[in-house]
């Protein structure tokens, strides 16, 4: 190992995440992470990396990193308070673990609490704040490795160990409780690791690839279906490679863009209609959540072959799947999907003529269904209140291109996807906060949004909400980072003034008590607070759309009043579902 001279032993901390390639350490701020802010503030005024963002939540900062690493696949250092600040952001925390994305948590810690040997006496509240058995172990599913380390000897291994793991496919956050007794040492020479090389990405077996591509050649009708193939942008290219070369129609819940929605043979994204017909269907990057449910309910309407391809096809995370297959296969889908196409060209010799009577057939459907929607858009422009579809067709006229959306709706979720989707012809246009892999809690959308403008500075970003998604989120914290940083981007809050999923109980009491008196619990929320003011508190442009004729200008507005370097709040009142 290198040996190198630092004023402390938190400045090698600092070092080791510069040359990890750590671009940013979030913050949620702790008193034992001031040796961390003094080295940072070293290597801000040298120009170099990390830079530091104060974040104001926990749950602010790790959906920061979440974003982020959305956007570029690389982990940031997060850093929360003892214990409270650990427990606060645990729910942002296990959706870093459940939708795969890398990032390292430091956690601050203390091992004593009298005449401390480093850094002064924190006083008596420590004690509250000490674990039996250590923190770890409060988030310890939520995490793929965690570590307290006991000596700076080996420290800058052990973060080094943490940063290589959080990387390594599959990828998930890892945890060190970091104590302050550790990082207010005052060393002078430390032992800095040699980076190690990435772990070959996994590949799947040879003749299962071969076997699979015989099966899509030989087959009659089948259908692929993603959820998150877009994580890995280089495979949204090759699947497109795929699926010209055997016209096999594609439909998609959209975590990330997975494939070009101005393709002919993008379906959009309900599959349920075309699964009878379907003698095949290949899910890939979906395993956590196939376009059917209950588990086994394929099995009533359809006889397809069904295969999985994903890094983890079986979930191993989960304590129960039940998802029917007769094939699954292992593998990153980027390197996976090429070696398809090679393997299934030489199989076609003789289908030209059935391939291409396919790929006619859907692009048609393909056609239809864009008309189809567009003209139940165009019906409803001039309903009051305004109609979600309206609204939909008109931020995808606006936001159209360049735009990114980070989405954070569940009632209007499939009509979200079906008219916002003119920005995602490209990878990297399109990310969902929550559930990009699985179902993880709301309250995420502000956060990503922020973590993907930091990734894309020069990109319009939009988050998209529901309101009652936007309640969950730390509002305050995430639009004073967005004024503080100068990281602008855009909120359309789909107001319809209730948690809108909630009533739906009524059709389990048809003629209850809830619906002859028509009261909802859980589900109105009244009386409804002005939001626009809420950026406007922060040095930000707001405004509430009630008028449908007023739903494109409004966006327009808000999307200039971003190129003037300011955060955008649009409320957008819609029918109560």
């Amino acid at each position: 190992m290198e040996e190198i001279e630092v004023e402390g032993a938190a400045e090698a901390y600092v070092e080791l995440f510069n040359r990890y390639g750590v671009d940013y350490v979030i913050s949620s701020p702790g008193t034992e992470f001031v040796p961390l802010w003094e080295y940072l503030a070293k290597y801000s005024s040298q120009g170099k990396k990390p830079s530091y963002i104060n974040a104001r939540h926990e749950g602010t900062a790790l959906t920061m990193a979440k974003g982020y690493a959305m956007a570029t696949g690389r982990p940031q250092v997060v850093l929360t308070h003892v214990l409270a600040g650990l427990l606060h952001g645990a729910m942002e925390l296990r959706a870093l673990y459940i939708d795969n994305l890398p990032a390292l948590l430091i956690v601050g810690q203390a091992w004593t609490h009298d005449r401390e040997i480093h850094g002064g006496t924190p006083g008596p509240h420590y004690l509250s704040f000490t674990q039996v058995g250590g923190q770890q172990r409060l988030v310890q599913p939520y995490v793929k490795w965690s570590e307290s380390p006991a000596s700076n000897a080996n420290i800058l291994e052990t973060i080094a160990r943490a940063l290589d793991i959080a990387s390594t496919d599959v990828k998930g956050p890892v945890l060190l409780a970091l104590s302050r007794e550790l990082m207010f040492e005052k060393a002078t020479k430390m032992r800095m690791p040699r980076r190690k090389p990435r772990p070959s990405r996994v590949q799947a077996d040879p003749g299962e690839i071969q076997k699979l591509a015989k099966m899509l050649v030989d087959a009659e009708n089948p259908l692929i279906y993603t959820r998150y193939l877009g994580r890995n942008p280089e495979a949204v290219p090759s699947l497109v490679e795929l699926t010209e070369l055997l016209s096999l129609p594609v439909f998609e819940t959209p975590g990330y863009m997975n494939f070009p929605t101005d393709h002919p043979l993008h379906m959009g994204y309900d599959v349920a209609p075309y699964l009878p017909e379907a003698d095949l269907v290949l899910v890939i990057d979906s395993s956590s959540w196939p376009p059917w449910y209950p588990p086994g309910s394929i099995l009533d309407t359809s006889e397809a072959k069904i295969v999985f391809m994903d890094l983890d096809p079986l979930q191993t995370k989960y304590p129960s799947h039940g998802y029917p297959a007769d094939m699954l296969i292992t593998a990153d889908s980027a390197l996976a999907l090429p070696a398809m196409t090679e393997a299934a060209e030489p199989m076609l010799e003789g289908s030209a003529d059935r391939v291409q009577e396919r790929h006619r057939r859907w692009e048609a459907e393909h056609k239809r269904l864009r008309e189809e929607w567009r003209n139940e858009a165009l019906s409803a422009k001039d309903d009051h209140p305004i109609d979600p579809r309206w609204l939909c067709l008109n931020v995808d006229e606006v936001v159209s291109g360049g735009a990114i959306t980070v989405h954070e709706t569940i009632t209007h979720g499939r009509i979200v996807h079906r008219y916002i989707e003119g920005n995602r012809t490209r990878p990297g246009t399109h990310f969902a906060a929550t559930g990009p892999v699985a179902h993880t809690g709301l309250g995420q959308g502000l956060g990503v949004a922020l973590g993907v403008k930091l990734a894309e500075p020069e990109r319009t970003v939009v988050a998209l909400e529901g309101d009652g998604s936007f309640n969950y989120n730390p509002v305050p914290a995430c639009l004073g980072l967005s004024q503080e940083y100068g990281l602008p981007f855009l909120t359309v809050v789909f107001d319809n003034q209730s948690y809108a999923a909630m009533k739906q109980h009524s059709r389990h009491y048809a003629d209850g008590w809830a619906v002859k008196g028509g009261k909802y619990y859980g589900v109105y929320m009244k009386p409804k607070p002005d939001y626009a003011k809420i950026a406007e508190a922060f040095g930000g442009f707001g405004e509430t759309v009630e008028e449908p004729s007023e739903v494109k200008p409004a966006l327009e507005r808000a999307v200039e009043e971003l190129g003037e370097g300011r955060l955008s709040l649009l409320d957008v009142i819609l029918k109560q579902s």
